[in-house]
Parts: C-alpha cells; structure tokens; sequence
C-alpha cells in the first residue's frame, strides 16, 4: 500500500509540474495582480471600442472580445506568432486598463503546436499599445 501511495503521490507531483510549467498563454489571473497604473471614469464599452479603433490602426487584427461579467478581454493578432490581450476590468464606477504581449517561441519544431495554445511566451505589457488607448480616453 505504501508503494502504490508513493507511486501515486509521484505522479501528481510530476503531472502538476508539467502542467504549471508547460507553455502556453499567460493566464489573466497573473494580469489581473499587476498593480493597475491605468484607469478611467468612462463606461467599459467606450474602453472597448477606443482600444479596438487603436488596434487596427497600429496593424492589428482583432479576433475576439470576451465577456466576463462587467470585463472585457480583447484579442488581437498580428500574422500567427505575436498576439495582444487588452484587459478592460470594471471596478465601481471605473474601468482599469492592462495590456499584455505575447509570442510565438519557435524553438521546437514550428508546426507541431499549431492549434494547441502552446509555445506562447510573455514578451511585455503591450505599452505603446496602452498608451495610444490612454492619450485617446484622455482627450476626450
């Protein structure tokens, strides 16, 4: 009995590992944490379709805005390897703003994760992207 616990006890420990550690994209939780050094009195969907007006101008494509509750999620994507994730989080009467850069690492082999969500590496807050939404929401 003892082995079969220890066997057991090794296989969730090395199935945790790999999963904490595999590749993939960053988790919005992790986002969410960072210290908000953006943030606006305006309504969420003004934030939304501010950053979208911003994305496309800067050669983004924007696939997908999620909804959670009050929050925004926006994706866009430049080619395959580099996409983008603007955070709108609605807190009271304000809207905090995150951004979040993210990229394809080709290490491996450059076909074998195509479609599975792995192989994305952080590469940054998307700042300039941010800060084009800021001056915008600012002067209006």
């Amino acid at each position: 009995m003892n082995r079969l616990t220890t066997y057991a006890a090794t296989l969730f420990a090395v199935g945790w590992t790999a999963g904490a550690c595999a590749p993939g994209y960053t988790r919005a939780e992790i986002v969410y944490a960072e210290p908000a050094e953006h943030v606006y009195v305006v309504p969420v969907d003004r934030v939304v379709v501010v950053s979208r007006e911003v994305l496309v101008q800067r050669g983004w494509a924007v696939y997908r805005v999620e909804q959670h509750g009050p929050d925004r999620i926006i994706w866009a994507r430049r080619g395959d390897d580099e996409i983008v994730r603007i955070f709108a989080t609605h807190q009271g009467d304000r809207v905090v703003l995150r951004g979040l850069n993210e990229g394809r690492d080709r290490g491996g082999d450059r076909d074998h994760d195509r479609g599975k969500h792995k192989g994305w590496v952080r590469r940054g807050n998307a700042d300039d992207v941010i800060a084009d939404i800021d001056g915008r929401l600012r002067s209006h």
